[in-house]
């Protein structure tokens, strides 16, 4: 007798969820195949009809990280503006629900902290990462204002992780939030202003 249509797909989910789960909490070389597989509730021997490698698995999951969901959820809420959805995103991220519950937040606060021990396969998944996750905050995915502000959430919440002073992580939290508030607004209005000369300049000419 046959598995039900849509078997397949819904345990490379659950494997999907389980490696997320334990990589934002065990980090990438703490989170075995083994342990992967106990936390779906499969046997180690299912695991390579679903993936090749370890690595590919990592890749698959990067895909469906909890960013990507937030923007989903706002593109099918309408919202199309990029300082609304920016401002969404820097809220959750600097957020301390997001501070407390590291097994269902941004994967690049866990995984970043071992890269000199991942592959290049990993590797080049974050990378793909910073640029996607640095493209909704300004619109951008290369610019050095991007880059800096993804910079500041990552070490951000992996700082007010680490300390035990919960009123100094709130702090650290609020501070950063109201200094990339601050950076992103005035790198705004500068830009502005550069275009405003360029009109006017154009005007003239």
């Amino acid at each position: 007798m046959g598995y039900p249509e849509g078997h397949k797909e819904k345990t490379r989910d659950r494997i999907i969820a389980a490696a997320r789960k334990l990589w934002k909490s065990l980090g990438y070389q703490g989170a075995s195949v083994d342990k992967v597989m106990q936390e779906a509730g499969l046997t180690r021997g299912g695991f390579y009809a679903h993936f090749k490698s370890k690595d590919d698995l990592f890749s698959q999951a990067l895909d469906q990280d909890i960013a990507q969901g937030l923007m989903e959820e706002m593109d099918e809420e309408g919202v199309n503006s990029l300082d609304e959805k920016r401002k969404r995103i820097i809220d959750f991220y600097l957020s301390v629900e997001h501070r407390d519950h590291p097994e269902s937040g941004c994967p690049l606060t866990a995984l970043t902290q071992e890269s000199a021990r991942l592959g290049e396969a990993p590797k080049t998944v974050i990378s793909g990462l910073v640029q996607r996750f640095s493209s909704w905050i300004t619109g951008d995915k290369q610019s050095k204002q991007s880059l800096a502000a993804l910079s500041m959430m990552v070490g951000t919440v992996t700082l007010a992780r680490a300390t035990k002073d919960s009123a100094l992580s709130d702090e650290i939290l609020q501070a950063a939030h109201k200094e990339l508030d601050n950076m992103l607004n005035d790198n705004q209005h500068k830009e502005y202003l550069r275009r405003k000369s360029l009109s006017i300049l154009n005007k003239q000419a």
